[in-house]
């Protein structure tokens, strides 16, 4: 069972509030958030900053190895149907918007470090 910390929310997506949700290493190696759609495919790592304002959004932290691992969660999502809309780079990380026609959900990831550790952050909405 993976670690779960809660910290305050303060989501790009404005979300206010904060829930404790159950978390699960999962049979791919990603970590499981209760009530993300299963196509959402994560990185291993570390979860943190977990926050939803209702059952179609979702926001939270992954704190993983290194940069590859980083990557490798756009990989994951592209593998699972997720199609990249685009992508910007800043001083702050690189942001990559994707979406997935078919099961009705986008995922913006947000690649960047803190403290020196990697971190991918996942925002989702179900439409």
């Amino acid at each position: 069972m993976g670690k779960l910390r809660i910290a305050a929310a303060g989501s790009s997506v404005g979300v206010a509030l904060v829930l404790a949700l159950t978390l699960s290493a999962c049979q791919g190696g990603g970590v499981s958030v209760e009530g993300v759609p299963e196509q959402v495919k994560t990185v291993p790592g570390e979860v943190s900053n977990t926050a939803s304002a209702d059952d179609s959004n979702w926001s939270f932290t992954v704190t993983v190895e290194d940069k590859k691992t980083q990557e490798e969660a756009v990989t994951r999502l592209t593998d699972a149907g997720f199609r990249e809309l685009g992508q910007s780079e800043t001083s702050s990380g690189k942001t990559i918007a994707l979406t997935n026609d078919k099961e009705k959900v986008n995922v913006t990831l947000l690649l960047t470090q803190q403290d020196g550790k990697f971190q991918v952050v996942y925002n989702i909405v179900k439409l």
